[in-house]
């Protein structure tokens, strides 16, 4: 099965707005490099027939006066869901064009000059711009070295952050500590899988860590390998000698044709696509079954979750898929700017295993330090009881 990314336009469809944003939102993607098959557009006469919840999603929807009950059950669905839902209105009250199971989300009044912005909402939310497409290359130089590069240009291409293990670490630092510290940060792990690769004492270590945290597999297979047990979970793409240039695949050199690498980049855009909402799903559903038990409740806005306290406290947790960075803890600070609210509390929340501890530790030295902390995943039934 092929995954894709899922852009669902609810409400006033009918709406110049609702057109304007989708034609912004493909020309984006096309600046990117990606392809319009690899998106799937739903309305709500589809939606049932076309939606699913393993896929990552991006909902607008669309306010109109006297039409606020517009969609209200696809709504829900999808707020059940966790995905995430940016209501846009356009008169002068939010709650009259909207469903009431929306009316506790943050909707934006549309302006025309902010249709940019709205797009990149939905690119971010996606994971699509390209500070959050990370993708690692795992090969042996004296076997596939001129496959590795011709992969590392196609997916630069394509908007990813390329990373290359052999290449990427440092003589000095520990190689397996930091090939897990860099692939826990990864969408979706290659493997070009040779002979001598799949001898390598860190081809099975790959494939078990890489499954602990939920990030894709491809495995390319050359010609005179087979896939072993241990990797089944994993996407293979079994390659023939037609598909390297002059049937050549004995030598480091040696090369795919340009139809086989972009096979391989719709596989990987495909598995992406499956396990980044995987990933998703698990960090926020973790967290969001937590509170529950504790019976405290919790909105999926479009790139948080929301807590009221009362008396305009607020905290918002915002997953972060993969490492968490100094970066992240700085830009969360604009939601406190967005929202016009100096007693909301941020917090960043992510999956901690197989993150390098002096990380771990530098991290929680910023929570010392900033306003904005970072709550472990193995921590979040111990926090949310205290806190």
């Amino acid at each position: 099965m092929t995954y894709k990314y899922q852009l669902i336009l609810l409400g006033d469809i009918g709406n110049v707005a609702c057109d304007a944003i989708k034609v912004c939102f493909f020309e984006k993607i096309h600046d990117f490099g990606l392809k319009d098959e690899m998106f799937e557009v739903i309305y709500a006469e589809r939606f049932h027939q076309q939606y699913l919840n393993k896929q990552p999603s991006f909902v607008f929807y669309f306010g109109k006066t006297d039409h606020q009950n517009a969609d209200a059950s696809i709504l829900k669905e999808l707020m059940d869901n966790g995905d995430a839902v940016f209501p846009l209105y356009f008169g002068n009250n939010f709650k009259d064009e909207v469903p009431e199971v929306i009316h506790i989300m943050n909707g934006k009044r549309y302006i025309v000059d902010d249709l940019e912005r709205y797009v990149n909402h939905a690119l971010e939310s996606m994971k699509l711009l390209r500070e959050n497409r990370k993708l690692f290359i795992s090969y042996r130089r004296t076997d596939s070295a001129a496959v590795a590069n011709q992969l590392f240009d196609a997916f630069v291409r394509t908007n990813y952050d390329v990373f290359l293990d052999t290449y990427s670490i440092k003589p000095a630092k520990h190689f397996q500590e930091e090939l897990h510290h860099r692939m826990t940060d990864c969408d979706v792990l290659i493997q070009l899988y040779t002979n001598n690769f799949k001898n390598s004492e860190w081809c099975n270590e790959e494939i078990t860590s890489a499954n602990q945290k939920q990030i894709g597999i491809v495995e390319v297979v050359w010609p005179d390998c087979k896939p072993d047990v241990h990797n089944l979970l994993c996407e293979p793409i079994q390659l023939s000698e037609e598909l390297f240039i002059d049937k050549n695949f004995h030598h480091e050199k040696c090369s795919l044709t340009e139809e086989t690498i972009t096979k391989i980049v719709y596989t990987v855009e495909s598995v992406r696509a499956r396990n980044l909402a995987a990933r998703q799903d698990n960090l926020v559903g973790e967290f969001v079954e937590e509170a529950r038990k504790q019976g405290r409740r919790l909105i999926q806005e479009y790139r948080y979750l929301v807590e009221n306290l009362g008396h305009d406290r607020m905290r918002l947790f915002i997953p972060a898929i993969g490492i968490p960075q100094s970066y992240d803890c700085f830009e969360s600070l604009r939601f406190k700017k967005l929202l016009n609210n100096e007693k909301l509390e941020l917090f960043l929340i992510y999956d901690d295993l197989r993150i390098r501890k002096r990380w771990i530790e530098h991290l929680e030295w910023l929570n010392e330090s900033l306003e904005v902390k970072t709550i472990k995943k193995k921590e979040f039934e111990l926090w949310l009881r205290n806190n």
